[in-house]
């Protein structure tokens, strides 16, 4: 089954930024579509991301890359056969940088994922067992879905400093079971925060950014909600936190800015310790910016034994940014994304380097989403740890997890 035509289009995402959509056409007039997710809160080591400048769209716009998909790299594999991992690197080598500088990941990443989803259906593999079939996996597993049920940081205003509270459902029997725990979970905080006369409203990832106090009041009001659900369901909740730290950090001074306040990696060490001692803190995502390695160093050596620690913007989904992590020691697991990388292949790459040394991975989305479900493939595909797709709220993180539901039905069935 050759490829017969290939082309792309600018559309929007969930916060009406554009973004690139690219079509693989086959022989057969199958059409396998891929969307590419954007993030607003974004690490200094992430590939390159392609944007036109000038005035359309605040200089946002993405027709360069739908150019080069439509004119210069889409026509590089019509009349071929699809073959993912080949057009990867063919493409790797063409733009020829270390950053994607000349391409953009976005663009390449768009490309990348459209390949892999129609070279699947030429096997006749859906896309999860594809995966697992390119990583030289014997079988799959379902991750255990992180869910964000607070948005603060750069995903809100909320007046939070920490970007992600999320709820982990460690006691869910099925992946349906675990989104019914989250389900309640929403509906208790929406009226628990009604009775205490604040307003619902909801950050970039679907979750709830009412004004909080501070983190403090936010976490104790999951530990009430927690309590409640586990007194109903009998089964055990964790919480997760993505602090974003690199987001705070000022590098002229070395200090992270906590709430209007210049900290000391100490001061920010010490508060870590008064959460892990007070709440069932199952893992801290970034705790320490990109570019403080002495604190992710102390963080490690004093969390480790209590709290998993994984690096996001620390290693940026890159194979030479995790083994630096690595020989640090200072990560248990790393936060994997497509986008910060540029192409599945990639993607692909740093998982099993991930794998080789011990590490767990958890992959996740983006602040600006599409409906796109390939993340939750890639979950399942590579059996990660976790999947990350927002709150069990709005239409493109919802997708995800009943993908993730559909791909549970399809395993339970082959059983």
């Amino acid at each position: 089954m050759k490829i017969k035509h290939i082309y792309a289009h600018e559309i929007f995402d969930a916060r009406g930024l554009p973004t690139v959509e690219c079509c693989v056409v086959l022989e057969n007039e199958s059409k396998h579509i891929a969307s590419v997710p954007t993030g607003s809160s974004k690490g200094s080591f992430e590939a390159h991301e392609l944007r036109d400048g000038g005035e359309r769209l605040a200089g946002l716009g993405v027709r360069a890359s739908i150019e080069f998909i439509n004119n210069e790299l889409g026509p590089l594999f019509v009349g071929q056969e699809p073959d993912c991992v080949q057009a990867d690197l063919m493409l790797l080598e063409r733009d020829g940088t270390p950053n994607k500088q000349r391409y953009g990941a976005n663009t390449l990443l768009g490309l990348s994922m459209a390949l892999y989803r129609a070279h699947a259906a030429v096997e006749g593999l859906e896309l999860y067992e594809f995966i697992g079939h390119i990583c030289g996996f014997d079988s799959v597993s379902l991750p255990v879905p992180l869910f964000n049920i607070i948005d603060g940081g750069a995903h809100a205003d909320s007046g939070l400093s920490i970007q992600e509270l999320m709820l982990v459902p460690f006691g869910a029997k099925t992946v349906r079971h675990a989104l019914e725990i989250e389900a309640s979970a929403q509906q208790l905080l929406k009226i628990a925060l009604h009775n205490q006369g604040k307003q619902v409203v909801y950050g970039d990832d679907g979750g709830i950014a009412t004004q909080f106090r501070d983190e403090k009041e936010a976490l104790d009001l999951l530990m009430m909600i927690i309590q409640l659900i586990e007194a109903q369901e009998g089964e055990g909740l964790m919480i997760a936190l993505n602090v974003a730290a690199s987001q705070l950090y000022d590098r002229t001074h070395n200090v992270y800015v906590w709430r209007g306040e210049k900290i000391m990696t100490d001061t920010l060490l010490n508060w870590y310790a008064s959460l892990v001692s007070t709440y069932p803190i199952y893992a801290i995502q970034d705790g320490m910016s990109e570019h403080d390695l002495d604190g992710w160093r102390a963080m490690y050596e004093q969390f480790s034994d209590s709290s998993l620690l994984f690096g996001d913007d620390l290693c940026a989904t890159n194979v030479e940014r995790i083994a630096q992590a690595i020989e640090k020691d200072v990560i248990d697991g790393v936060i994997i994304k497509p986008n910060q990388i540029g192409t599945i292949t990639e993607t692909l790459q740093a998982v099993k380097f991930c794998y080789e040394h011990d590490k767990r991975v958890i992959v996740s989305h983006r602040s600006g989403e599409t409906n796109d479900t390939f993340i939750v493939d890639l979950a399942v595909g590579i059996s990660a740890t976790g999947l990350k797709a927002g709150a069990l709220n709005r239409g493109e993180r919802v997708a995800k997890y009943n993908r993730l539901m559909e791909i549970e039905a399809q395993l339970l069935k082959d059983l």
